[in-house]
């Protein structure tokens, strides 16, 4: 008799479709695997066994199938884990004045200083407030600006002369210099973290009216 192939033994097995089904699954998991191997073991000729290297190899596979599975279901633990973590350091921010990047700021009803650092004079600096969904709201325009450190304030009204939704929104700034030259640009949040916020999987720091993630602090100012 001879050896059954592995076309049979798939025809053979409940719950393992067979290859050109609408239902071929994409990967082969360590149980199918096993059941695959026995049953393969039950077909073959008594009187023609598999080679032990043959034998040898496929448990070799199995293997390393198991391995990869529980090192991906360890990884996945771990994930979480850090997670979990980030969460609990993110708390201790709390009280402490920090400088961190970010351009992200928080609406409700009140002027909202846009913190930002200019590498050099600007003889016309732009600001652009948008909303969540990446929609131009705001654009502040300004001339003869310092280097440093600069402060502008949005009193939360549109191009329109209306006042915004409260909620998130974001700001970016672009500087020319008298030759017409960009200027660098850094935007960022000064102040005391007054709490957390957690969304999607990101921890943020609310600072006042701003909001930073933690990779965004660059110092911890007390």
């Amino acid at each position: 008799m001879p050896i059954a192939g592995l076309d049979s033994i798939l025809a053979n097995q409940v719950g393992i479709p067979q290859p050109g089904s609408a239902t071929v699954p994409q990967s082969l998991g360590k149980d199918a695997f096993l059941k695959l191997l026995v049953t393969q073991l039950q077909y073959q000729d008594p009187l023609s066994p598999m080679e032990n290297t043959e034998f040898t190899a496929q448990l070799a596979q199995f293997s390393s199938l198991e391995q990869l599975t529980e090192m991906g279901l360890s990884m996945a633990e771990f994930s979480k884990l850090q997670g979990s973590i980030n969460n609990i350091q993110a708390l201790s921010f709390i009280g402490k004045q920090i400088s961190a990047k970010g351009n992200i700021v928080e609406y409700s009803g009140q002027e909202i200083n846009l913190n930002f650092e200019l590498d050099d004079n600007a003889e016309y600096l732009k600001v652009e407030i948008y909303d969540m969904d990446g929609n131009l709201v705001r654009t502040i325009e300004e001339t003869g600006v310092p280097g440093g450190d600069v402060q502008c304030f949005w009193d939360g009204k549109d191009n329109t002369g209306h006042e915004v939704a409260g909620g998130r929104y974001t700001f970016k700034v672009e500087a020319i210099d008298i030759d017409g030259a960009y200027i660098g640009v850094k935007t960022y949040a000064v102040g005391k973290v007054t709490g957390v916020r957690y969304d999607h999987g990101i921890t943020y720091l609310i600072i006042g009216n701003k909001e930073v993630t933690i990779s965004e602090v660059e110092k911890i100012l007390g």
